[in-house]
């Protein structure tokens, strides 16, 4: 099961983005390429604690612990992208493996539900929002995402757009942390659990 990232943890930089999973088929004659898309791209993302606190460190330290390297997986939280005003109790109506799009239900009839850019979660899989959308009369909507879904959703399953999270794990079995007097810093790199 999936460990809770420390609230009093908020890193000083955080670089955040998605690896695509794409093959390129190159002609030895023109040069004339081809390219395939397929289901697994994955968020991957580099947090720099740049000064924590002794207390911080230990917090740090012994959350870094309890992953045991690559073996444990946690929730990351979208830490710029949380909401604040709800749009009703959002479910999947559809999410088929393959597609960048889903439709969900639950928001409340004829209103906007999501912004470009806003994240969701389902099942520990968060996905980016590429365009914005409003409901239809019955608080359906279609929502085109930033990556394929990588196997059939199923029905019913909650959205979670307020606070949403990405189950992450470390990319190496090693990690450390620089020391000084009075403060400590350190940089970790994880990726999407799946």
């Amino acid at each position: 099961m999936a460990l809770t990232w420390p609230a009093s943890l908020r890193p000083s930089e955080m670089t955040w983005g998605i690896v695509n999973n794409s093959r390129a088929f190159t002609s030895t004659l023109s040069n004339a390429q081809q390219i395939v898309g397929f289901a697994g791209a994955y968020w991957q993302c580099t947090l720099t604690f740049g000064l924590l606190t002794r207390a911080q460190e230990r917090e740090l330290t012994s959350f870094l612990g309890k992953l045991d390297g690559m073996f444990g997986t946690f929730n990351m939280p979208a830490f710029t992208r949380r909401r604040t005003v709800s749009v009703g109790s959002l479910a999947v109506v559809t999410g088929n493996a393959q597609a960048r799009s889903m439709l969900i239900q639950g928001a409340a009839p004829n209103a906007p539900v999501f912004s470009a850019g806003d994240y969701i979660t389902i099942a520990g899989e968060m996905f980016e929002v590429t365009d914005p959308v409003s409901s239809n009369a019955q608080g359906r909507v279609t929502v085109s995402l930033n990556k394929r879904i990588r196997k059939t959703m199923v029905a019913g399953t909650a959205i979670e757009y307020l606070n949403p999270y990405s189950e992450m794990r470390m990319t190496s079995d090693t990690w450390s942390l620089a020391v000084r007097p009075v403060v400590a810093n350190g940089s970790y790199q994880f990726r999407e659990a799946f």
